[in-house]
């Protein structure tokens, strides 16, 4: 059994879904990085606010060097985005957005951390072989094309993380009576109710979502629907449901919660899903087949 998992988490996988991932994950990141970086350059930065490092021998950089290293983990963001040198600008991308997320308590928000934990996961992997700058530049210089494959366990690792974000969000909001009773989504929407009344929905359906009794059904299908992302995913014949689920689940997030860049990185490492190395899945666009049950990238 022990043999049969580490050839299953050793053998060489194409890291074309990682590569598609590393692409959003590096936009995301910009996107983290910009008000830290936009007030940094007006010259306010973590120091002009209350902070508290999680340890005293974390190292502090001055406002001038804390500056400077935003602005290269943003140049470095935007070079793993599209592949350049991404074995190394994927790790300082990532040691910027680390160092900046453990400066501070204040900086710590469940979202940046997972940006924190997909970006080491990324950086571990060779996900610039394929979709990248790199492999563009050694075809263009007439030179062998980089190796498509990688070990399979970071693809694996990263689909974990990815299933796990929605489990323990499942199970907390489950265990937790205010969220199981819906008394946590009514109260958002109350304090935003002169936009909701204000908005394009019609009275009826603002009516609805204003209503407590709606909010008790409501949260429970918020639960269920969490849970079942987190376990739909791990089979082929649940898989497509679950991320349509998590697809429209993450829509609604971005549209009634300030939730950051979560939506978005959430939406981005889906696609670690769709990857032609997963021998079950079968994508048909105008009835070709463009992941084959058995790819090439995989080596036997």
């Amino acid at each position: 059994m022990i043999e049969r998992f580490d050839r299953l988490l050793g053998r060489p996988v194409s890291m074309f879904s990682l590569g598609v991932v590393r692409f959003f994950v590096g936009a995301i990141t910009l996107v983290h990085l910009q008000p830290f970086v936009a007030a940094a350059l007006q010259g306010d930065t973590y120091q002009d606010q209350f902070h508290q490092a999680y340890s005293r021998w974390y190292p502090e950089l001055p406002e001038a060097g804390y500056t400077c290293l935003l602005v290269i983990g943003s140049l470095a963001a935007v070079a793993m985005s599209v592949g350049l040198w991404s074995r190394v600008t994927t790790r300082v991308t990532f040691g910027v957005v680390a160092y900046n997320l453990f400066l501070s308590t204040t900086h710590m928000h469940n979202n940046r951390a997972y940006l924190v934990i997909v970006l080491a996961l990324l950086a571990m992997a060779p996900c610039g072989r394929t979709l990248s700058v790199d492999a563009w530049w050694r075809k263009r210089r007439g030179l062998g094309p980089l190796d498509p494959t990688g070990p399979a366990w970071t693809l694996w690792l990263l689909r974990f993380e990815c299933a796990t974000v929605y489990a323990a969000s499942g199970m907390s909001k489950l265990l937790d009576p205010d969220w199981f009773s819906g008394t946590v989504t009514w109260g958002r929407l109350v304090e935003l109710e002169a936009q909701v009344r204000s908005s394009v929905l019609p009275e009826a359906i603002a009516d609805l979502l204003l209503d407590r009794s709606f909010h008790t059904v409501a949260a429970k299908l918020i639960i269920a629907t969490e849970l079942f992302i987190a376990g739909g995913l791990w089979w082929r014949r649940t898989r497509q449901f679950a991320i349509m689920a998590a697809i429209a689940f993450h829509v609604m997030i971005e549209l009634t919660a300030d939730v950051e860049i979560f939506s978005y990185l959430g939406l981005a490492v889906l696609f670690v899903w769709a990857d032609p190395a997963v021998p079950w899945l079968r994508v048909r666009v105008r009835g070709s087949r463009i992941m084959q049950d058995r790819p090439s990238a995989v080596t036997p």
